[in-house]
């Protein structure tokens, strides 16, 4: 029943056309509350982004996402320029200098 009740919500969501995929992004500088925030209404603005759950406990945003307009090197793009790592991209230094000190590394505060 769950499995049927999240297809139909994947369905809805795409209006029933349209191709979606699913990520996991890995986050290893994600840190608090304001990080989760800044994650999600970061990929919530890219283009073809459908879902975004972003997970701090476990360091992974998984992203419902249209594959014909965005592509997971996109999101991961997204994710650096706002501050954090992705995968193997690693966060834009710049940005991340800037973060609040709760969003920091305790060695980088």
């Amino acid at each position: 029943m769950k499995k049927l009740f999240l297809l139909m919500s994947l369905l809805v969501m795409v209006g029933c056309k349209g191709e979606v995929e699913k990520t996991e992004i890995v986050m290893s500088k994600g840190q608090c509350g304001m990080c989760e925030n800044n994650i999600s209404h970061t990929l919530k603005n890219v283009e073809g982004v459908k879902k975004v759950k972003v997970d701090l406990g476990a360091k992974v945003a998984t992203v419902i996402f249209d594959p014909t307009v965005v592509q997971v090197e996109i999101l991961e793009a997204a994710i650096s320029n706002a501050g954090y790592q992705a995968n193997e991209m690693e966060a834009n230094a710049e940005v991340y200098k800037n973060l609040p000190g709760c969003c920091k590394l305790p060695g980088d505060r």
